[in-house]
């Protein structure tokens, strides 16, 4: 019987044979579950050395005390809001991330609600269906060539979406109080002038608490070119009920959204009213490609730390003992 346990709290793929064969190669056994509660996930995880996580959360404190043993939480995944980073550096345990696995995936979705929404293809298709063929309704279409294009978040996606809006011809403007180099094809703005001179505006940014809401209704208010918002990283980022009411107003023109605070939202919610809304169910990560690699890298992370080695993406380098 292998001495080394990794629990997988919760997940969404076909199988785990991935998981299976990268740790058995460090003589781990894999145990899965998909956790509801936190009772769950505390009856789960006893005995376990290293943790895979998806969706299941918060992983907190009273889960960690109940595996002393643990050395490493791996989030299948770019964001660890389901972790409690803080609780886990306080224990000694080190979590990790899979930043990499999806840039292009969730870049070109980005880039295709953009496109979707410039263009009015939403609107377009549904007046064909209805047999209104009639040009007047798209009315006006501006050239993206002469659009400036807002990034709230310039990590790996964002400067993915950058380089591909870039080739359109767009002025490029971002905002990101924690980028550390310049990108060639942008112009660093701060988040005020930003709102003001963008005719979109797409969110890339990770949700913490100074980024929580960062679209308000002060924010939309800001707004001078009633611009289309895109969302494809956290709901959390803007206020769904500010969010409605701009759409109502006309103080932004459309909105793509691949994620929506709080989750799913009912079928009935105001949201679906708007003919320039495009909503995707979080799915703009996905890809037969990407699915692969996010099960293979997040175990690969285990196995490194199991194996006593660092972790390629570690994210509190504070919980490593001296």
């Amino acid at each position: 019987m292998s001495s080394l346990k990794v629990v997988v709290t919760d997940y969404v793929f076909p199988n785990l044979e991935p998981e299976r064969e990268i740790l058995s190669e460090v003589g781990a056994e894999l145990v899965a579950g998909q956790c509801k509660t936190q009772e769950d996930a505390i009856e789960l995880v006893r005995g376990a050395h290293a943790v895979l996580n998806t969706y299941f959360g918060p992983i907190n404190g009273p889960i960690m005390d109940a595996m002393p043993d643990c050395r490493v939480i791996v989030r299948y995944g770019i964001g660890v809001d389901t972790i409690d980073i803080p609780a886990a550096t306080e224990r000694g345990i080190m979590v990790a991330n899979v930043p990499d696995y999806c840039i292009d995936e969730v870049s070109n979705h980005a880039v295709a609600m953009l496109l979707s929404l410039l263009r009015k293809l939403p609107q377009a298709d549904r007046n064909c269906r209805s047999g209104e063929w009639a040009l007047a309704p798209l009315k006006p279409l501006s050239r993206i060539n002469s659009l400036t294009i807002g990034i709230i978040g310039m990590g790996r996606i964002g400067q993915a979406i950058a380089s591909k809006v870039s080739a359109f011809g767009s002025k490029i403007v971002y905002y990101d109080p924690y980028a550390t180099q310049s990108i060639t094809s942008a112009r660093q703005v701060e988040l005020i002038e930003l709102l003001e001179i963008s005719d979109a505006i797409i969110l890339q940014a990770p949700a913490t608490p100074e980024t929580c809401h960062i679209i308000n209704e002060k924010a939309f208010e800001s707004m001078k070119q009633s611009p289309v918002i895109i969302n494809c990283a956290r709901g959390e980022l803007i206020d769904t009920s500010a969010l409605v009411n701009a759409l109502k107003s006309g103080q932004v023109s459309g909105a793509g959204l691949d994620v929506v605070e709080g989750g799913n939202i009912a079928v009935n919610h105001p949201l679906f009213g708007f003919e320039n809304v495009i909503i995707t169910p979080h799915s703009a990560w996905l890809s037969d490609g990407a699915l692969k690699s996010l099960q293979r890298l997040a175990a690969m992370e285990a196995a490194r730390v199991l194996r006593g080695e660092r972790p390629n993406s570690l994210l509190n380098p504070e919980a490593i003992k001296p």
